[in-house]
This record gives structure tokens, C-alpha cells and sequence, in this order.
């Protein structure tokens, strides 16, 4: 009897708890935001106090026309269909796992590209619009009402773009993920999994 409790009381495992994904990408995400939101602060005070006006201009567009871009990079992974996006690369191997890879981590893909690269958009649109609104004061005066009217206009714009090209990405998700999927296969190479096991 003495063997039998013995072998029936077994001390219990430890189970260790994983945190969900969402709690870890939160925590991996946070710090990364904040250094590159930190250099793109420092950057745009580089870019207000050494650029000119037709540069700042230039920067300006750039950076909203990148925020719109990737604006709708992130609705359409979201909104695709993944047997489609299948179809449509099925017969570019490395361009398909990227797409996939992309679909598969939508959620982190949305959070970098809206969130993260948004912000620092914003932070170096916010900068150059500070440094257009000082020139166009000096050029034609105008006040404080000028640098007011100028955040407007490019708040207005910016939107008014993401917004346009949210409809965009949601109506051709699929095109939308194939056209990211074949910029990135340019800088991108994928990782074989049949390799690692290989070498394991």
C-alpha cells in the first residue's frame, strides 16, 4: 500500500506559461518605437535648423506619400484573401512565402506599418512643415496664422490620402499584398525551413 501512495503522489510539474502573442509583440514593439521615434525627433531638428525651403518641401511630400503607402500596405494584409494571393503567386516560390509571411503575421505587419512608421512620418512631416511655414513667413509674412493654416493643410492631406488609399488597398488586398511581396523579394530573401531541419 506504502508503494502504491508512493508512486501515485508524484510531485507535479511546473507548467510554464507562454504570454500571448499580442503581450509580446506589445512588449517588443515598445522600445523599438521609442529609439526610432527618438531619431526621427532628432532628425527633424537637424532638418529645421540646416535645410532650406525647396528640400524640406521635397522631404515633406516624401514622407507623406511613404505614411499612405504603408498606410494601405497595412489594411490590405489584413483585408486579403489568402487562397487568392496563393493563385496569384503560384508560380513564384519566393514571392509566395513572403506574402504568406506577410498574411500570417498581419496584425505585427499593420502595427509597424500604420503605428510605427506613421509616427515617425508624422514626427519628420511635423518638422518640415515647421521649417515650409518659417520660409513662407519670411517670403509673404503672415503671422501666427500661417504655421497654423500649414499644419491643416498637410494634417487635411495626409488623411484625406490614407483615407483614399484605404479604399484602395481594401478593394484590391490581393494586388496590393502581391505588388508588397515583389518589392520586398528585391531586399528580401526568405528563409528555407527545410534547410535549418537539415542542418539540426
Amino acid at each position: 500500500m506504502r508503494n502504491i501512495q508512493k508512486e501515485g503522489c508524484k510531485p507535479s510539474k511546473k507548467v510554464k506559461t507562454k504570454r500571448p502573442r499580442a503581450t509580446s509583440w506589445a512588449l517588443k514593439i515598445t522600445p523599438i518605437t521609442f529609439c526610432l521615434s527618438l531619431a526621427s525627433s532628432i532628425f527633424s531638428q537637424a532638418v529645421t535648423t540646416y535645410t532650406d525651403l525647396t528640400v524640406s518641401v521635397m522631404l515633406l511630400l516624401f514622407m507623406m506619400l511613404v505614411s499612405v503607402v504603408f498606410d494601405g500596405i497595412g489594411v490590405s494584409v489584413t483585408s486579403c484573401d489568402k487562397s487568392e494571393v496563393k493563385k496569384l503567386l503560384q508560380y513564384d516560390a519566393k514571392r509566395a512565402k513572403i506574402a504568406m509571411r506577410l498574411i500570417d503575421n498581419a496584425e505585427k505587419v499593420n502595427s509597424v506599418c500604420a503605428d510605427v512608421i506613421g509616427d515617425i512620418c508624422g514626427v519628420l512631416s511635423g518638422a518640415c512643415g515647421a521649417v515650409l511655414a518659417a520660409g513662407l513667413i519670411r517670403e509673404l509674412g503672415g503671422g501666427r496664422l500661417l504655421p497654423t493654416l500649414t499644419s491643416a493643410v498637410v494634417a487635411a492631406i495626409t488623411v484625406g490620402g490614407k483615407a483614399f488609399m484605404k479604399g484602395i488597398a481594401v478593394k484590391n488586398a490581393d494586388k496590393y499584398v502581391v505588388m508588397t511581396a515583389t518589392a520586398l523579394s528585391y531586399i528580401y530573401k526568405p528563409k528555407n525551413k527545410k534547410k535549418k531541419e537539415l542542418r539540426k
